[in-house]
C-alpha cells in the first residue's frame, strides 16, 4: 500500500484514484474529529467536503513534502471552526470564541480484556476527569492519545507554540493522574492502545 506522501504527491498531478484513496483513508478520522466540537452531522460532512473540494481546486499550489496527516487535520479544524462559528451567529448566539467550543472524548466501549463492571468504573472515573478538563485540554488528549500526532503537529492543529502544547498536555495529564493515580493513567492508555490495535 502507498504512503500518504506518495498519494498526496500522485493526487496533485491529477490523479483522481491517489484522491479517493485519500479521502477514504481520512474521511472517518476526520469526521471522529470533527464530531469532538460539534454533534451537528451536517456541519461535520460539509467541511470534510469543503476541504477535499479546496484541496482538489489547490492541488497544483500544495507542498509535496508535507505530513499528510498533520495538513488535513489542520485544515480541517480551520474549516471546521469557521462553519460552526458560522451555524452559531445565524443562531443569533454571541458566543462562539474558540475556546468554548466542546470537545469530548468518550472511553470506547469496545474494551475486551477486562470485565464489564471495570469498564464503567474506568468510564465513570475519565468522565469525571474530563469534566474537570478545559476543552482544550480535551482536545490535546485526543490529538496525542487517539491520533497520536507529535507535539509539534498538535501545536500546529491547534494555533499553539510546542512550549504551550507541552503546557497544556502537562496540566491535562496532571488532571488525569489526580483521579486515576500514577498506576491508574498507565492502565488507561494500555486500555487506549489495546483498542487502537
Amino acid at each position: 500500500m502507498d504512503s500518504d506522501l506518495q498519494i498526496w504527491q500522485l493526487f496533485q498531478v491529477g490523479h483522481e484514484a491517489s484522491f479517493k484513496v485519500l479521502f477514504e483513508r481520512y474521511n472517518q478520522s476526520l469526521y471522529n474529529y470533527g464530531f469532538k466540537f460539534t454533534q451537528d452531522n451536517a456541519v461535520i460532512e460539509d467541511s470534510i467536503q469543503e476541504l477535499f473540494v479546496k484541496l482538489w481546486s489547490n492541488k497544483e499550489n500544495l507542498n509535496t513534502e508535507v505530513s499528510v496527516k498533520n495538513y488535513l487535520y489542520k485544515s480541517f479544524r480551520r474549516i471546521l471552526i469557521k462553519n460552526i462559528e458560522q451555524t452559531i451567529k445565524r443562531a443569533q448566539v454571541t458566543n462562539s470564541a474558540i475556546e468554548h467550543l466542546p470537545f469530548t472524548i468518550e472511553l470506547p466501549h469496545d474494551v475486551s480484556m477486562i470485565r464489564k463492571e471495570r469498564v464503567l468504573e474506568i468510564k465513570d472515573k475519565l468522565d469525571q476527569a474530563l469534566s474537570n478538563m478545559t476543552d482544550r485540554q480535551r482536545e490535546i488528549i485526543h490529538l496525542r492519545f487517539f491520533e497520536e500526532l507529535t507535539y509539534a503537529e498538535i501545536a500546529s492543529i491547534m494555533g499553539l507554540s510546542t512550549k504551550d502544547t507541552y503546557k497544556l498536555y502537562y496540566r491535562a495529564l496532571d488532571n488525569l493522574k489526580k483521579h486515576f493515580g500514577k498506576f491508574g493513567i498507565l492502565v488507561l492508555l494500555h486500555l487506549i492502545n489495546q483498542v487502537k490495535l
